[in-house]
């Protein structure tokens, strides 16, 4: 499983530029340099030339996909609270113990599964710094867009 900035951008760009974004960052941040515009650069002339119907809806994809990223941050708590919960009620209420053993196995399992999902997008340091990015460059497309619009109104 990925994180879901992996996903996007992904989906997006294409794997090969996303890998080719996270080699540039991942080596930039091993020596404390920044290639950002680098980057920048390159995803801005790869998605200059899209209208602005299809930028938006990136735009909206890459919203939607923040948003994702922070429910899976906040819910996790809740995730663990229930996990807990649960565990106590069932090693204190249940005494048959096949019951109790397959109960907490499978509880384990759901908990394990939340636990990789949260560490996995909560630590993708690389991926957020390509996300913001992407971010920059579909808001200054979308401003160069209404911009341009603009100036052909009072023309």
């Amino acid at each position: 499983m990925s994180n879901v900035f992996k996903k996007l951008i992904s989906k997006e760009l294409g794997v090969s530029n996303y890998h080719r974004y996270f080699s540039s960052l991942k080596k930039n941040l091993d020596t404390k340099k920044s290639n950002s515009q680098t980057v920048y650069n390159d995803m801005y002339e790869k998605l200059k030339y899209r209208d602005l119907k299809a930028i938006t809806k990136m735009h909206n994809r890459l919203n939607d996909t923040m948003v994702l990223a922070f429910k899976i941050s906040k819910n996790f708590f809740f995730a663990f609270m229930f996990y807990l919960s649960a565990c106590i009620f069932i090693i204190a209420k249940v005494h048959l113990p096949i019951l109790s053993i397959g109960a907490l196995v499978l509880i384990n399992i759901c908990f394990i599964y939340k636990a990789y999902e949260f560490i996995v997008n909560k630590f993708c340091y690389i991926d957020a710094q390509i996300i913001l990015v992407y971010k920059a460059v579909l808001d200054r497309i979308i401003l160069n867009e209404r911009k341009s619009s603009h100036e052909n109104d009072r023309v």
